[in-house]
């Protein structure tokens, strides 16, 4: 197990630095190594996907338990032994605890917005939401600065989200796909899959018709961010809906079934299905929303509901990943926006939290094996040498897919703004 400095300097890598003399590496050796490593500061992925666990699962349930906590605070359920030495999880996620070290497990993370919408948009954008300005999430600043293929739609939300663009302006909004795939069922999606009675040759025809009128009454716009997105989202439109590519892209059932078998038949896995192929076909941000997190009324039935197909979806979508050798480009990020109350309420459910929560990171230049941050024994606050944030989450995803996260952009009031002014890379 790695332990990370917050400046991104592991022990091991130290220890690694020191013993060049004992462990017969010479320095010749060490540079050569160092040049087939990625640069710093370079991208070490150039995808992502972030399973929002939306609600806010309980920390003390899932991935930070407290065996020896306080009598008032203990749950249902067991803990069990993980491959991370000295962690234990719920019984519920064996599939996790079996793999955890190929995890980097951060805990501890705290804020102090304990709504949703607003827990939302921190963990979206990685600042804390103002009335003054509103942040772009972090598949929006993906959109822009890595759009990727033309065909495709750089920001995917599986099947919705509340995350939004921000001052970026709507151009840069996922594309919902509104629904989830079913087993041996066909997958439409609309606005790329053709209604019926429409045919390619039709859409062009309008497309067409379409740039005709504009060339018409162009001088007549005046300037919107409105007409924009508007004007964005026509011209990405046809490029989706005549690609074949994207149609392919979007067909779970193409998929082979050693693959789809790895899959459960339900919302989330099915979901994480269709969020790995989107990845292999080059879509740079992949959100997958898993709603009912949250527990205010019976706790314990509700996370047992929820934290099978969890354990199952998300191991899958990791082995498969590897298997489509896809694993070391594309960060894996799972998180709520806040955790739970360690105190059980008369609803035997545990209320908002955002004083403690945990996030996991997989692929895309993470470490397998590395725990950063913690909790204290009562699980109601950050440890004493942690202090992590949103923002910290956030510029570690940037950083990882080599987009600055102190890059200056401008609204449209001319007003600067910095992507994540105080966030810094956990590792």
């Amino acid at each position: 197990m790695s332990q990370r400095t917050r400046n991104g300097v592991s022990r091991r890598d130290a220890l690694r630095i020191g013993a060049v003399g004992l462990t017969g590496w010479t320095m010749a050796g060490l540079l050569e190594a160092a040049e087939k490593a990625p640069a710093a500061g370079g991208a070490a992925a150039d995808r992502v996907l972030f399973l929002n666990l939306a609600g806010g699962p309980s920390h003390l349930d899932t991935l930070d338990m407290k065996p020896d906590g306080p009598s008032e605070t203990k749950g249902e359920f067991q803990p069990i032994a993980s491959k991370l030495p000295g962690v234990v999880v719920c019984e519920h996620l064996p599939k996790l605890a079996a793999t955890l070290d190929q995890y980097t497990l951060v805990r501890g993370i705290s804020h102090t917005t304990g709504d949703h919408p607003q827990g939302q948009a921190y963990i979206a954008s990685g600042n804390r939401p103002s009335p003054a300005i509103k942040h772009p999430a972090l598949g929006s600043i993906v959109k822009k600065e890595k759009p990727g293929d033309p065909d495709l739609p750089a920001f995917v939300a599986i099947p919705q989200t509340e995350w939004n663009a921000g001052y970026l302006g709507d151009a840069y909004a996922a594309f919902k796909t509104n629904a989830t795939p079913k087993p041996g069922q066909p997958f439409s999606v609309r606005g790329i899959t053709l209604p019926q009675g429409l045919t390619l040759e039709k859409v062009k025809r309008r497309e067409a018709l379409l740039k005709d009128v504009d060339r018409a009454f162009r001088d007549l716009d005046q300037p919107s961010s409105l007409l924009d997105a508007l004007d964005a989202f026509q011209q990405q439109a046809y490029s989706i809906i005549t690609s074949e590519r994207t149609r392919q892209a979007f067909d779970v059932a193409a998929e082979p079934e050693s693959i789809r078998d790895q899959f459960g038949g339900d919302e989330l896995n099915q979901s994480l299905l269709l969020g790995v192929r989107l990845l292999e076909f080059g879509v740079p941000f992949v959100t997958v929303t898993n709603q009912g997190w949250d527990t205010h009324l019976d706790n314990f039935t509700g996370h047992k509901r929820l934290l099978a197909p969890l354990d199952a979806g998300l191991t899958a979508a990791v082995n498969v990943l590897r298997e489509k050798g896809l694993l070391e480009r594309t960060l894996v990020v799972v998180m709520g926006e806040f955790g739970r109350t360690p105190k059980i309420n008369q609803n035997v459910g545990r209320d908002h939290f955002p004083r403690a929560n945990w996030c996991l990171f997989a692929g895309g230049g993470s470490t397998p094996g590395a725990l950063i941050g913690g909790t204290n024994a009562a699980g109601d606050a950050a440890d004493d040498a942690t202090d992590i944030h949103p923002d910290d989450v956030a510029a570690t995803i940037l950083n990882a897919v080599g987009i600055d996260h102190h890059k200056e952009y401008f609204t449209r009031t001319g007003r600067p703004a910095i992507l994540v002014p105080d966030g810094k890379p956990l590792y």
